[in-house]
């Protein structure tokens, strides 16, 4: 196995992630030795996980020998300058950390059992944007140097389907999104129309490290006697209503000065206005009949928007990144609630005061399930670009399907059990409300598209927040928002007919 290492390309592209990671841009991994354990005793731990289904799945392959073919995969470790593991897509040896160490045995695992040789170009430019752009312009020239692609959705994977770069992966006929590995009930709603481009699965553990919660400080919690938050959850009770409740509670002017900011006691700050959305069970992009559809026509949205708008203008409600000093209020812990996402949940052993994990709330008691955002600019999928044809292609898809599995066996069980379930949460009750979180997630389009038209959908919640509602907003966009949905639709199908 061979590793090149490309050579930074231009400064940060500060629209890279949005909002999205503004509070986070200084951490690191930081692992202890008590934390690690050897690639053998990761690998015997995920066997003993996958049992109940009786064998791994990645067992259950047709392996191939592909007489020692080159397997070339281009890839980053880091997004916008962060390296944490959790983040990893590739690991050039072990090291005794899980996380890599289950990479690094993956690809052992194809070497071994297709007799392929495994070759990686990690590419850690800060801006996705331009390595997407480099790649496309390279694969659309006709270069083949690599096989497979993988970075996030948002920024890589859509600037290459959206140039016919890559094929949708469900035209690969070795390749099986309907088998349980490739978690086909989260991403059924990843469609453009008929084609799969943005597939959540474990050929990467940043799946896990995508998704935006809530954290409360347990400390300001029990001193303004709010009762057992978890036991809320368990009762499907914790909604946003409720949530809103216990931060006003939490409000308090601590140095007298009349205004509440972001070093006095605040209720709320949140960094995903599309993680509430969603977890009110509606979203802003729809695939509906195998066409996109704008989910605003729906009034419960549009009412419930305007609900969380009002909340959210309200005194001791900050948006990170927009109007406090996102860092100073996690760092001191003047916010009962805060919304990170959960790449940045290993910092918290670190604060000085205790924290517990819970759902994005329900809208309303009634909601059946709690609903969970995994956000694009993180989470990575395969990306298979369209100068592999014949067996070429067949290989390639073989391999890939291959990665899935045994990364859903291993790396999952790796990344879940040990650093969410057990690094990034105190107690056992977090823990278990980490299981809830990630039994019901969703995808949102309008982010992983980043479309254009829905500028001025976001920004009543980010630059124009308390200065603009919903229904004039979304009035004024509703044409652009028709037009951008059915430009892409055709050009997708075109793309798509292109191909049969």
């Amino acid at each position: 196995m061979k590793n090149s290492k490309v050579l930074p390309l231009t400064l940060l592209c500060a629209s890279l992630i949005a909002g999205a990671l503004m509070a986070c841009n200084e951490q690191t991994d930081d692992v202890s030795a008590a934390d690690t354990s050897s690639a053998e005793e990761t690998t015997a731990a995920a066997a003993e996980s996958v049992t109940e289904k009786d064998q791994p799945y990645s067992s259950l392959l047709k392996y191939v020998d592909y007489g020692g073919a080159e397997f070339n995969i281009y890839t980053s470790n880091t997004v916008n300058g962060m390296n944490m593991s959790i983040l990893q897509n590739y690991a050039e040896k072990e090291t005794g950390e899980v996380i890599n160490d289950a990479l690094f045995a993956r690809d052992r695992f194809l070497e071994e059992n297709y007799n392929v040789n495994v070759n990686y170009t990690c590419d850690d430019t800060n801006s996705t944007g331009q390595i997407a752009q480099k790649l496309a312009q390279s694969i659309l020239a006709g270069d083949d140097a690599y096989q497979l692609v993988i970075l996030d959705h948002a920024t890589a994977t859509k600037s290459l389907a959206s140039q016919g770069a890559i094929y949708p992966l469900n035209y690969i006929d070795t390749i099986h999104l309907d088998a349980d590995y490739w978690m086909p009930e989260l991403n059924k709603n990843t469609y453009i129309g008929t084609s799969m481009y943005y597939p959540s699965c474990m050929i990467s553990p940043r799946y896990f490290g995508s998704v935006y919660v809530i954290m409360f400080n347990q400390d300001m919690a029990r001193e303004l006697d709010l009762g057992d938050m978890y036991t809320l959850v368990h009762e499907g009770k914790w909604t946003f209503d409720k949530m809103m409740e216990f931060a006003r509670l939490a409000v308090k002017d601590l140095d007298g000065d009349g205004d509440i900011e972001g070093d006095d006691r605040i209720g709320l700050m949140f960094e995903s206005h599309e993680g509430f959305l969603l977890a009110s069970g509606y979203s802003l992009v729809e695939n509906k009949n195998n066409s996109l559809a704008c989910g605003l026509e729906h009034p419960e949205m549009i009412s419930f928007i305007q609900h969380a708008l009002d909340c959210f203008t309200e005194q001791g409600v900050f948006n990170d990144g927009w109007n406090v000093d996102g860092e100073s209020v996690y760092a001191n812990g003047t916010a009962l609630f805060t919304n990170p996402c959960t790449f940045s949940l290993d910092a918290y052993r670190d604060l000085n005061y205790d924290y517990g994990i819970l759902p994005m709330p329900k809208y309303t008691e009634e909601q059946e399930r709690y609903i969970g955002f995994s956000q694009p600019w993180i989470n990575a999928a395969p990306a298979i670009p369209i100068t592999a044809t014949g067996e070429k292609l067949d290989m390639i898809g073989t391999l890939t399907d291959a990665m899935v599995a045994y990364g859903y066996d291993y790396i999952k069980p790796a990344v879940y059990d040990n650093v969410l379930r057990m690094k990034g949460a105190r107690d056992e009750q977090s823990a278990l409300i980490m299981d809830e979180i990630f039994s019901n997630i969703t995808i949102e389009l309008s982010c992983t598209l980043n479309l254009a038209s829905y500028r001025p959908i976001n920004e009543v919640f980010t630059s124009k927040l308390g200065t603009a509602e919903i229904t004039s907003a979304y009035a004024g966009a509703k044409k652009a928002i028709e037009s951008e949905l059915a430009g892409i639709m055709k050009s997708y199908e075109e793309f798509a007919a292109r191909l049969d």
